[in-house]
């Protein structure tokens, strides 16, 4: 999907709350260039997020709220949640023609969201609008360019 939207990625060597990066790439001069803003993204997978009729809710860890939460100048961060079918059998299909992976993904920025005072989870709540896509995270980052929040 990064590569599709024009964005190199990349894991930090250590997980410190941030699972993988992604940054703008264009072409200048011939030459591929990193032109950012650096996107940085915490990735969860569930098959306990409950789907609503306009979003879905998910229990994310205290520690992985704040991290989330805090303002950082030099990059924006996102939380992204995949739901999974609750059969794992279901999870994926590869053929020839294609890999499919079930169900989808929604993308949260919970920047400037209040503390909390849960010591184990805090529910959050994604509009499924937010789905993750090519087209959303190119959306994303031009957001980040004009110097907007995501």
């Amino acid at each position: 999907m990064a590569a599709q939207a024009g964005l190199t990625v990349s894991e930090p060597e250590n997980d410190y709350g941030i699972d993988m990066s992604l940054r703008a790439i264009t072409l200048r001069e011939g030459q591929h260039r990193d032109v950012g803003p650096q996107l940085d993204l915490q990735l969860k997978s569930t098959t306990g997020a409950i789907v609503g009729t306009t979003s879905l809710t998910y229990d994310l860890p205290v520690l992985n709220y704040d991290d989330l939460r805090e303002h950082d100048e030099k990059s924006a961060r996102i939380l992204i949640v995949l739901v999974m079918p609750e059969d794992e059998a279901n999870w994926l299909a590869q053929s020839p023609e294609e890999l499919a992976l079930r169900h989808c993904a929604w993308w949260l920025s919970l920047k400037g969201s209040p503390p909390t005072t849960a010591t184990t989870t805090v529910r959050v709540s994604i509009p499924l609008t937010n789905v993750f896509s090519v087209a959303a995270v190119q959306a994303i980052v031009e957001r980040l360019r004009e110097r907007k929040d995501p």
